[in-house]
């Protein structure tokens, strides 16, 4: 297939202007994507990837964001920047289209799978009435959401992951663009469906002849869909070409960073003795599906179906499964933030009955890591009052001892004391992320949940976070329970690993023998689907 230049991107410069301040975030990019070819734009969050992609459709926040006065992206022969908003409004949708990161947030809470659709569809094409509503099953048929038609009144609350995301792509491909922005389109995606919605996008690439511009730090996707990569740091492009040069005859030191970068490593060398912390027998959670006026629902979700499982002193245990197999309920369950049946025990004392007034002393000794860091940290508070709140609720400590705390639980997970008087926004994703294992670790727990830590993180800061977690575990002999559906992280880190389907554990053991040799086909299709 002959390829033309399809976009150029010539001396791209990106400023943001606060008040008197300017900060350059985008330095002199240059590339060009050729029709029907996948490139790919890799790097570090905070390294202009985003930005360079959104100002392709003019959708940055001008005036406060500017170009220089020789920036140039060419679509033909048609220069964007020079073009009114009227004009780009006919391009947006119509010839360049875009796939937000995050589905949930991208779509509108408030109105259906067929209104959104078919306003962009009635929008560029004119479609009406029966008309459009048949364009609009078409389009979800394509993507192959499942019941068509019986999506159409779903609200995207109604919709698991993998099927908010196809109608996003839905969306995206409905008036056959020629270019398509694909920003981190399978990050918040389980495994086997990460797998699906690739192999989904190359195929309507090829029926389209459509470039497709990848915005990602997964190397895998890279390595799955792309002809030419791009790898961006601070602003700059620092080396461009095929992608299997890229990945087997990497120039810059940067780019042979990022690729080392996977989830390496090994679960720290714990203790023999089989301790058992906390512990489940015949756990039940059920949710009503139905509300009826009078008498009580008669049919229910089972959410947790007869759980057995023991977390044992010093070690992690990894709890793998797709979105909706009972991961996070089961967590919920454990913290008693749950109701259940069945028996829940934490040092030999059963929980069930207690009163949650009376479990102060439990709350204590069990603490969270959150999956965002950002959404879980006050933005009013600062780091100071972040990790002190704990002490100030279950310790009757002085101000000063509390002080000298912090500033200890900040130093253990390598962030300056100095800047315990700042604010979350202050830092970073993976500085958060410590933020949030400081405060957790402020308490001295025996036993943290991590709740997919690492997974709104760039590969190279996933390493540290977990190299800061093993350390961590070593130091103080704690007990993790870690959820992800990243399983090269569960490996990199689990003594021992549940498998979860539909609610049961369908396979658990030692995580050697769980990645080495699985038994049950549910596990072995989870392995299969990680791109490496």
């Amino acid at each position: 297939m002959t390829r033309s230049p399809l976009l150029n991107i010539e001396h791209l410069n990106i400023s943001f202007s606060s008040g008197e301040k300017t900060q350059h975030l985008v330095k002199d990019v240059n590339f060009s994507i050729n029709s029907g070819e996948t490139f790919a734009l890799v790097g570090e969050s905070g390294s202009g990837k985003s930005i360079t992609a959104h100002s392709i459709l003019k959708l940055l926040p001008y005036p406060a964001a500017s170009h220089s006065t020789d920036s140039r992206i060419y679509l033909g022969d048609q220069e964007l920047l020079a073009l009114p908003e009227a004009q780009m409004r006919k391009i947006r949708g119509k010839k360049i289209s875009m796939i937000f990161q995050e589905p949930m947030t991208a779509l509108n809470p408030l109105h259906t799978v067929e209104k959104q659709l078919g306003e962009v569809i009635a929008l560029h094409r004119g479609l009406r009435g029966s008309a459009l509503q048949q364009e609009v099953i078409n389009q979800l048929d394509r993507v192959q959401l499942p019941n068509a038609l019986g999506k159409l009144n779903a609200y995207p609350h109604q919709l698991s992951g993998g099927q908010r995301q196809r109608v996003m792509i839905a969306m995206s491909l409905a008036n056959e663009p020629e270019l398509l922005i694909a920003d981190e389109p399978t990050t918040a995606l389980d495994v086997t469906v990460q797998k699906q919605i690739l192999i989904l996008l190359k195929e309507l690439q090829k029926e389209l002849s459509m470039a497709m511009l990848l915005i990602t730090h997964d190397f895998g996707v890279v390595r799955y869909l792309s002809d030419r990569v791009a790898v961006m740091q601070a602003g700059r492009i620092v080396e461009q070409g095929e992608s299997e040069d890229i990945f087997y005859r990497p120039v810059a030191e940067y780019t042979r960073t990022l690729l080392e970068s996977e989830s390496k490593g090994s679960p720290i060398t714990a203790l023999n003795e089989k301790t058992i912390v906390m512990e489940v027998k015949n756990l039940c959670v059920q949710f009503p599906l139905n509300k009826p006026l009078f008498g009580k629902p008669t049919r229910f979700l089972t959410a947790l179906d007869n759980i057995d499982l023991a977390i044992f002193k010093g070690k992690t245990l990894g709890v793998v499964g797709e979105s909706g197999s009972g991961k996070s309920t089961l967590a919920m369950t454990f913290l008693r933030l749950q109701s259940a049946t069945g028996s829940i025990k934490f040092n030999g004392q059963e929980l069930q009955g207690v009163k949650q007034s009376s479990l102060q002393a439990f709350r204590r000794k069990v603490q969270v890591v959150f999956q965002d860091p950002f959404a879980s940290l006050s933005p009013r508070m600062t780091i100071q009052h972040i990790i002190a709140e704990g002490l100030s609720v279950h310790t009757k400590k002085s101000p000063q001892e509390i002080e000298q705390m912090v500033i200890e639980s900040m130093n253990d997970v390598g962030l300056d004391p100095e800047f315990r008087h700042r604010y979350p926004h202050e830092f970073s994703g993976g500085q958060r992320q410590r933020i949030s294992i400081a405060r957790a670790l402020v308490l001295k727990p025996e036993l943290i949940f991590l709740d997919e830590p690492t997974s709104a993180l760039d590969r190279v800061v996933q390493i540290q976070i977990l190299d800061l977690l093993r350390n961590l575990q070593e130091k103080y002999q704690l007990t993790y329970v870690l959820i992800s559906h990243d399983l090269k992280v569960i490996k990199s880190i689990s003594h021992y690993v549940a498998v979860m389907q539909k609610g049961k554990i369908v396979e658990y053991g030692a995580s050697d023998d769980i990645f080495s040799n699985p038994v049950q086909a549910y596990t072995q299709e989870l392995l299969s689907a990680t791109l490496s």
